[in-house]
Formats: C-alpha cells, sequence, structure tokens
C-alpha cells in the first residue's frame, strides 16, 4: 500500500486564470524513473495554455497538469472521475471543457471531473501510469475520496491498463486499490499494427505534419530520399516513446497486402526503408505481451467501448478488417490478459463511430452516462 502521509509527487503551482478549467496544477512526479523524453517540431506543445501550464512547450516527464472542472449541478455520492487522454491529444482536445464536450456532460451530471495532460503527448506509457498514480493520490487528497473512476482513449487505456495492473510498484506508484470503475474507448486491449499495415499513412503524416509516427527510417520523399529516424516509431532517434509499446502482430488474423509486406516485414523498397514491426516491438520492450501476463485488480468494474467506422475525416483509414479507422475492433473488444474474471466487464459495445468519434460524439457520451444508471457492482 502507498504511504498516504508521503505524497509522491509536488504540487508547484495552481492556475485558476482559464475559460476552460475551474482550476489548472502542475505536479511534479518525484519518483526518481522520470526523464526528459525526444521531441521534435510536430510533437511540441502548440496550444498556448498547455504551454503556459507546463512552462514549456517540451516539458520534462517530471510534470503532468491535473485539470478539474467543478460539478455544474447537484453534487454525486458517485467517486470523483479521472479522463486519461490517447496519443497526440493533450486534455482540453480529447474531452472539451466547461461548454462542450465529455467533460461537460459528466459535470452536468454533477460528478467532479479531473483530466490529466501528461508532458509528452506520445510519452512512455510506464511513465504515464506513474503520473496516473500521482493524479489519483492528488484527486483522493482534494476530493477525501478512497476511489476514483477512470476514463481512458485509445493509447490512454494502456496507460490505465499498467497502472491497474500495478506495473508501476517498483517506483512508488503501486495499484492502491482506489479505482472503482474504468471505461475503456477505442483502447487497443490486444495492440495494432496500423503504422506498418498500409504505406500510405507515412507519406500523409510527413506531408501533412500529423503528431504520429511513421514506419520508415528513410523514405523517397518531394523528390529525393533522406533520413526520418527522428520522425519514427523506433527507440533509436524516434520521438515518440510510447508507440512501439502498443503494437501487436495481427497478421494472422488480418493478412498484409503484398505492397506493404515490406514495410511489415522490414526491407529495402524503392521508396522506403524498414526494419520491421519485430524490431519495433522489441524497442517497446514487448509491451503488449508482458501487459497481457499482468491483469487488472478483479473488482474493478470494466465497460468497454469499440467504433467501426473506417472513414476518418472522409477517408477509409483502415480497411484489412472491421475498424475504427485505426484500432480493430478484435483489439479493442479484447479481454485476453486485461481481467481474471469475464464478470467483471459488464459492457462490450460497438457504435457506428471513428477513432475520433468515440471521443466528440453524442452518442460515445450517452454511453459513459448510461454506465452509472445500471448497477454492475460488484458483479453477477
Amino acid at each position: 500500500m502507498i504511504d498516504q502521509m508521503k505524497p509522491s509527487y509536488l504540487v508547484t503551482d495552481r492556475f485558476v486564470d482559464s475559460e476552460h478549467w475551474t482550476w489548472t496544477e502542475r505536479l511534479i512526479g518525484e519518483q526518481n524513473c522520470f526523464f526528459s523524453e525526444p521531441f521534435i517540431s510536430k510533437t511540441e506543445w502548440k496550444a498556448a495554455d498547455v504551454i503556459h501550464y507546463f512552462q514549456s512547450s517540451a516539458p520534462h516527464s517530471e510534470c503532468v497538469l491535473l485539470h478539474y472542472l467543478a460539478p455544474l449541478e447537484q453534487v454525486s455520492d458517485q467517486p470523483p472521475i479521472l479522463l486519461i487522454h490517447g496519443a497526440g491529444h493533450h486534455a482540453r482536445k480529447a474531452w472539451g471543457d466547461r461548454k462542450k464536450g465529455l467533460i461537460h456532460a459528466l459535470s452536468l451530471a454533477g460528478r467532479h471531473v479531473f483530466a490529466l495532460t501528461f508532458a509528452h503527448p506520445h510519452g512512455d506509457n510506464l511513465l504515464q501510469a506513474i503520473q496516473l498514480q500521482n493524479g489519483i493520490q492528488r484527486m483522493k487528497e482534494l476530493c477525501g475520496s478512497e476511489t476514483v473512476d477512470l476514463i481512458a482513449h485509445s493509447k490512454g487505456g494502456i496507460v490505465a491498463w499498467t497502472y491497474l495492473a500495478n506495473r508501476g510498484s517498483l517506483w512508488n506508484a503501486a495499484y492502491d486499490d482506489d479505482v472503482t470503475r474504468c471505461f475503456l474507448l477505442g483502447s487497443p486491449n490486444k495492440g495494432l499494427d496500423y503504422p506498418f499495415r498500409h504505406m500510405s499513412p507515412n507519406w500523409m503524416v510527413q506531408s501533412f505534419g500529423i503528431s504520429a509516427p511513421i514506419a520508415c527510417d528513410s523514405m523517397f520523399y518531394l523528390g529525393h530520399y533522406f533520413d526520418t529516424m527522428r520522425y519514427s516509431i523506433y527507440k533509436e532517434g524516434g520521438a515518440f516513446p510510447g508507440s512501439s509499446q502498443l503494437l501487436y502482430r495481427w497478421d494472422d488474423k488480418y493478412p498484409v497486402h503484398l505492397g506493404a509486406q515490406k514495410i511489415y516485414e522490414g526491407g529495402q523498397d524503392l521508396l522506403f526503408h524498414s526494419r520491421g514491426i519485430d524490431a519495433a516491438i522489441q524497442d517497446g520492450g514487448d509491451y503488449m505481451e508482458c501487459l497481457m501476463k499482468t491483469p487488472i485488480a478483479p473488482d474493478i468494474e470494466v465497460h468497454i467501448l469499440a467504433g467501426n467506422s473506417p472513414f476518418i475525416h472522409g477517408v477509409c483509414t483502415e480497411w484489412d478488417g472491421e475498424s475504427d479507422g485505426l484500432v480493430f475492433v478484435d483489439s479493442a473488444l479484447s479481454t485476453e490478459g486485461l481481467v481474471v474474471d469475464d464478470h467483471q466487464v459488464c459492457r462490450k459495445t460497438v457504435l457506428p463511430l471513428n477513432h475520433l468519434q468515440l471521443l466528440y460524439h453524442p452518442l460515445a457520451h450517452q454511453w459513459v452516462l448510461d454506465g452509472y444508471q445500471q448497477h454492475h457492482k460488484r458483479f453477477h
């Protein structure tokens, strides 16, 4: 158990000047595992308020932001809620604010709602899980609550699983039996292989400056061949330290097209060079394989939401199997290694939404709210 007399974080500042939040605190994790993760221009923070709160566009991983929105209606007696964003997002971009989004809907329902913004938008999942623990401890201190509820999107679901599976125990971030419910929205619960499965996203990411990794360490682009290592998913030189940890091979169920096999398995083509998905998985320490051997505590109520619309911004981004455009439905619905007892999984739902709509669409918001209307606890 965590010693509540010795918190593992420091509150270094509180900001009350935002139109979006009641307040935002900057916490510094005191665990000795944090380091300065690599940034490139497209992964540095651009939102002025986030830069202001961090006091940097490329903050050290010891920093995390805890945002709070007070209830807008009569206060519920339910535990406070903590929202965990996915890759490339910050709290407001993912969840909205006091005027819109899921955080607004939850606040209208009378809930105390908190949200994290991690220092690196593609950061190491274990480091972010340790910061998740720090955020939960701070919430409990502020609210006087023994437990909290978690709502996580995409990569944030893997961060939540990492904490709930007690993976941070060696760094004074052990699971403290303090989570009642966990909602997973589009979480790649059995990993993903999207960066290696298709060739076109590599050029799209480069062309549009998208905050996402590519699977090539060199490629032909704008008339010449150049080194793309710092834009890549690989650990050596890449600026996306948490991305390789999400990888898992799905080619046994969804075969890779001939034109993408070089990028998937590794090798040199006329247009690019790839080290292959196995090398990237190894870079990530076989993270998903290891995580699936460490289930979460058996008394946590789990709700799982997947999307099956592959069209993102009007473009079909995944056509090899049923998906939300990024994560296969089979992966999002997977509970392999996640739970000890399937009875703790209260809902598995598929909605006609893409990966981003799982955050923003009213159907997804209602799905979350419905989870509090159904009395699942403590399992049938």
